[in-house]
Parts: structure tokens; C-alpha cells; sequence
């Protein structure tokens, strides 16, 4: 098992077009360079998340409704399907700064976290503790909710030490009740980045600068040049949302009408 990374930092998020995204585009091209992950001759990779929450959703509640201090546990791994390695990871929040706690893992050592998370708290005297992505399937009870599928378009800064400006598309779900598998069939897929779904003219480009302190002088002069406005969007939220309006029986105005009648 790799060393944990403790990655802290603060991050800003937007949705633009992809008229403004590719004028960002542009004006980055001075202060940053694609991310060195990107394979060769391509202009992003795929990112795949497996959030995981507790039965009565506790992570998903406090992020919708921006509770101060809120964290979530989720596996991350990247391309179109599953690779040699799993990232485990804690998303961590207070207010605008962020910590994420995570380590590289084998995908043959995946099913193994589970076998400890799967003892009851209370038949354990052990210290509670939320370092690693286990501890909070551990003392949560927590168990996969949905999985996240997206395509960024990353940049890092040349001027910093740590700064990153990232643009996701394509967003799309699939629901997992509870299953740790991380292969998937595409047809379960469903897309979820739509303008009636993000309540957008067209289809956003999901804007997110993340720096270690504070904002950069030519991150200031960004967000002034576009008139950027943040804009609060989870991924995970975003794709719960999408289900649950499936789920939801729609309004019918007229019979709601005629019972005021």
C-alpha cells in the first residue's frame, strides 16, 4: 500500500460555455501547461468516481445543503475502464479550503479494505479515527452510492509551485446500490451535464482553479476579464439529483388547480 498524500488547498468553482472555455483557453496559455498526465497527443483524460455514503445519505445532505465542515470518501481511477490501480480518498471541506487524503492501491487489493470495514463499531474498542478512506466505511457504515464518469481538460500553472484550472464535460452516472465493482457496461451509463439538468442554455463546461493559498494575480485577472461567478456544483450531488427526479412522479398543475378550486 502506497504512502497516503495529503493534498491541501483552496478551490473555486464555475460553469461556463464553450465559447469562454476556449478563451480561457487562450488566455492560459502564458501561466500554464496541459497536465504532464495527459497522454500523448490527447487533450485530457477520463476520471472515474465511486462515492460512497452512508444509509441515510449524511454525505450527500450536508454538501447539498453546505454544512461548514463536510467530507466524503470516494475511489477514484482513471480512463475508460478500470486500470492496474484504485485510488482511495477523503475529500475533506471547511469552508472554501479543501484537504484530500489518498494512496495509490492496487486494484487486486481493492475487495481487502472492505473486510475491515465490514467489523460493526461497536464491536471494536479501536480509536476512532478518519485518516484513510476506510475509516469512514468503517465508522459510517458506508457503502457505494454512484459512480461518476467525466472528461477533464487539465492545466498547471508554470508560475507556482501548485495551481491547477480544470475543465470537466461529459458528465454521466450510474447507480451502484451498494457494489464495490469497479467495471461497469457502458449502457448503464446516463448522462447528466444537460441544460435542463444543470439549468443552463447549453451544456456547461464545468470550470474549477485550485491553488495552495491565495488566488494568483493572474487567476484575479481572469476571473475579472470573463466576469466569472462561482457556482456551487457537486458531481456526486449532481447525479443524485438527476435519479431522484427520474424517480419522482411529475407535478400534475391542472389537478393541483382544480383540488384549490
Amino acid at each position: 500500500m502506497d504512502h497516503l498524500d495529503r493534498i491541501r488547498r483552496y478551490e473555486l468553482k464555475y460553469t461556463i460555455t464553450e465559447t469562454m472555455a476556449a478563451e480561457i483557453r487562450d488566455y492560459l496559455k502564458n501561466m500554464c501547461k496541459l497536465d504532464p498526465y495527459v497522454p500523448a497527443g490527447e487533450t485530457g483524460y477520463v476520471v472515474n468516481n465511486l462515492y460512497f455514503d452512508t444509509p441515510n445519505l449524511k454525505f450527500y445532505h450536508d454538501t447539498k445543503f453546505r454544512k461548514l465542515t463536510r467530507y466524503k470518501p470516494r475511489a477514484r481511477y482513471y480512463g475508460m475502464k478500470i486500470g492496474d490501480y484504485v485510488w482511495p480518498e477523503i475529500k475533506y471541506r471547511h469552508s472554501n479550503i479543501i484537504w484530500k487524503l489518498r494512496y495509490k492501491l492496487p486494484v487486486s487489493d481493492w475487495p481487502d479494505l472492505f473486510k475491515f470495514a465490514a467489523i460493526k463499531p461497536k464491536e471494536t474498542k479501536i480509536k476512532k479515527r478518519l485518516d484513510r478512506f476506510e475509516d469512514l466505511i468503517f465508522w459510517y457504515n458506508a457503502q457505494s452510492v454512484i459512480h461518476v464518469r467525466y472528461f477533464r481538460e487539465p492545466y498547471v500553472s508554470t508560475l507556482e509551485e501548485y495551481g491547477r484550472i480544470t475543465l470537466d464535460r461529459n458528465l454521466c452516472y450510474r447507480l451502484t446500490d451498494g457494489s464495490i465493482e469497479l467495471d461497469y457496461h457502458e449502457k448503464d451509463m446516463r448522462y447528466y451535464d444537460d441544460p435542463v439538468t444543470t439549468r443552463d442554455f447549453e451544456s456547461p463546461v464545468l470550470m474549477e482553479i485550485k491553488v495552495e493559498t491565495l488566488l494568483p494575480e493572474w487567476v484575479i485577472r481572469m476571473i475579472h476579464q470573463f466576469q466569472l461567478v462561482q457556482r456551487p456544483f457537486s458531481k456526486y450531488c449532481y447525479g443524485v439529483d438527476s435519479y431522484l427526479t427520474l424517480i419522482t412522479p411529475p407535478r400534475n398543475p391542472i389537478s393541483r388547480l382544480s383540488k384549490i378550486n
